[in-house]
């Protein structure tokens, strides 16, 4: 009988997996790998399938021990796009993607006439695939996760072959977790129900997502999607400093926010990731030489530890500042060098920015500059178009928030500042029994450790310990309508996280790679041994 841990077989796999293309959100793609995934399990363990409301599986395999201490084994189906792809000319087109070997041929060939930044990046690599064939694996999905995946079912089927186990296993490998973590937040409820049910004891969550070098982590960033709706004041295009042009705006709030050092989050001397710009747009409608009256920017920041009031008003004073030199810009130089200056600048800098304070708003704000009540019941709907019952729940809180501008009767230039879909509580390192076991496991093999994974993963939703959900929902209004997070279910189950997958480098880019010795050799024994020593 084959060694499952044997590398050839568990790069087989990974191959396998990164052949059918799943890029979330797409039901039938990730239907198709989680099927693959389904018959990769080992033969007679118990296995089931979750549903998540679209019909998307959620495979799931219980591994019984000789007790009901439990190590979760935690992964996803999906991947990102491949558009990128394209600009090799491949005969397989973006297909090549999905296929490693034809990648790796043509990477190989193409390498010096690719001249971005990571392609550049990727030449050394390149050139040691040249000398020692096999050490990268090229493709979408083979870093991020698929070869995690292949290693989790590889320790899975060791591990069912250990003739005693002091402990057991309980596989889950979700889709979506690209887009919206659909399938984790119905695993959370699922997972609380098969523990109580089976009276399982839950030792803790070991994620086997990607790294950019051999490490473990303890604990997870969350991930807050900040939305801000800038209303400017339309103008003749011949008059531009005559109104307040939202798109201007908008990108010095972008300007400002991504390098403001007061938003990247620090926990001891660890430092966080600064936000990024996930959207940044006008709402003009059609072509005309008015400038647009608004405009909408989604900011992703990344958090450790810092409350969610600390963070909204960071971003709130970044605003300030940022609306604070537009007025004193526009004021210099609209036609009669007032404008602005009547409103907010005539009273000195104290004065001005008083003033434009009231100009940048809290979504609590909003609601009570509308006449709303907060506190009295933060998911109280705001009525909105009929016509927008159809829209996602982005695009519906844009609705709320341009109806309750309207009810307050705002004028621009003003911002308002609001949570979107999709929320990902943060975690901090554990000391519970997957994270000792895991340092002392990974001790002996010279893996490090470190705090906090620092990527955005479904791992978020296994515990909440940050502010209670109510707090949340005053901020991200489709809390409770169009979006549920499993807050109570995540609360109950307060698990420990420690991610252990591959490392590789270049996730969600044309040059996506997993370093295979490392991969398919070693993690599936490492993923063994610290599952081991938590059964201990």
């Amino acid at each position: 009988m084959s060694d499952p841990l044997e590398p050839a077989r568990v790069r087989a796999l990974a191959e396998a997996l990164i052949a059918v293309p799943s890029v979330s959100p797409d039901p039938e793609g990730e239907r198709a790998c989680a099927e693959r995934i389904r018959a990769a399990l080992p033969a007679d363990i118990e296995h089931g399938t979750w549903t998540t409301p679209d019909g998307r599986p959620i495979i799931w395999a219980f591994l019984r021990g000789d007790s009901y201490r439990t190590v979760v084994l935690l992964g996803h189906v999906d991947t990102v796009g491949v558009a990128e792809y394209g600009a090799l000319g491949d005969e397989h087109g973006v297909g090549v993607a999905f296929r490693p070997e034809a990648l790796r041929r043509r990477l190989l060939e193409h390498d010096c006439s690719l001249n971005s930044d990571a392609a550049l990046r990727a030449l050394s690599d390149l050139e040691e695939e040249r000398r020692a064939p096999g050490t990268w694996m090229f493709g979408r999905g083979a870093l991020d996760m698929k070869s995690g995946i292949a290693a989790g079912l590889a320790a899975l089927a060791a591990l069912a072959r250990a003739p005693e186990r002091q402990g057991s296993v309980l596989f889950v490998a979700c889709p979506d977790e690209e887009h919206e973590s659909a399938g984790m937040r119905v695993a959370v409820g699922e997972l609380l129900r098969m523990r109580d049910e089976r009276s399982l004891r839950l030792l803790g969550v070991l994620n086997l997502d990607f790294g950019s070098q051999p490490a473990a982590y303890a604990g997870v960033v969350g991930k807050l999607l900040i939305g801000l709706w800038v209303l400017g004041e339309p103008t003749h295009v011949s008059e531009p400093f005559r109104g307040a042009d939202p798109a201007r705006l908008a990108a010095a709030i972008v300007t400002r926010a991504t390098l403001a050092d007061e938003l990247v989050e620090r926990w001891g001397e660890l430092e966080g990731a600064p936000p990024v710009v996930l959207r940044l747009r006008d709402l003009k409608e059609a072509y005309n030489v008015q400038t647009a009256r608004e405009a909408v920017i989604e900011l992703n920041a990344m958090t450790m530890a810092r409350p969610l009031a600390t963070t909204l008003e960071a971003v709130r004073g970044v605003v300030v500042e940022a609306l604070r030199d537009f007025v004193r810009t526009r004021h210099a130089r609209s036609p009669s060098g007032e404008g602005d200056g009547r409103r907010f600048g005539s009273r000195g800098d104290d004065g001005a920015r008083a003033a434009l304070d009231t100009q940048v708003l809290l979504y609590p704000d909003l609601l009570r500059r509308a006449g709303r009540d907060p506190s009295h019941d933060p998911l109280a709907d705001v009525d909105g178009d009929p016509a927008a019952a159809s829209l996602g729940a982005r695009e519906k809180t844009l609705d709320r928030v341009r109806r309750l501008a309207a009810e307050a009767r705002l004028s621009g230039p003003a911002v308002v500042i609001y949570l979107l879909p999709p929320y990902y509580p943060h975690a901090a390192p554990g000391e519970g029994p997957l994270c000792i076991a895991a340092r002392r496991a990974l001790a002996r093999e010279d893996i490090p450790v470190l705090p906090f994974y620092p990527h955005i993963s479904d791992a978020s939703y296994v515990a909440w310990r940050g502010e209670p959900a109510a707090q949340v929902a005053e901020h991200l209004p489709a809390l409770g309508r169009e979006y549920e997070l499993p807050w109570a279910a995540a609360a109950a189950l307060d698990l420990d996280v420690v991610n252990l997958g591959p490392w590789g480098r270049d996730a969600h880019g044309l040059f996506e790679r997993v370093h295979a010795p490392y991969a398919f050799a070693r993690l599936p024994r490492l993923i063994v041994e610290t599952v081991l020593e938590t059964w201990r």
